[in-house]
């Protein structure tokens, strides 16, 4: 009978330590399947962030190029105005501005 006993204390040592080993081989396992799934977790976060900061870029660019082109434009249209003014409006122009300068410094 004590034999039977410590047949059986020793059967549920062996499965304790089989369980053990089984368990201690599951956490592994999880831990690799956890390392695994946060990586590309991780990998999948940084894609959607650049593509979501170039998808931002990009709408900021047009909203900047909308401000920009009818300055542009009307920067281009001065210049052209101002290429096309006559001799003598500039020697118009530069007389004006010499007596001006002339009269503000009392040297008449």
């Amino acid at each position: 009978m004590a034999k039977d006993a410590i047949e059986t204390v020793k059967e549920a040592e062996e499965k304790a330590k089989k369980i053990l080993q089984d368990a201690i081989l599951a956490s592994k396992n999880s831990k690799q399947e956890a390392e695994i799934s946060a990586e590309q977790e991780h990998k999948r976060i940084l894609s959607d962030g650049k593509a979501e900061a170039e998808d931002i870029k990009k709408l900021a660019v047009q909203e900047g190029e909308a401000i920009a082109k009818p300055i542009i434009e009307k920067g281009i249209e001065a210049a052209k105005a101002l290429n096309n003014l006559k001799d003598e409006d500039l020697d118009s122009a530069v007389n004006i501005i010499i007596e001006r300068i002339v009269n503000a410094n009392g040297n008449s």
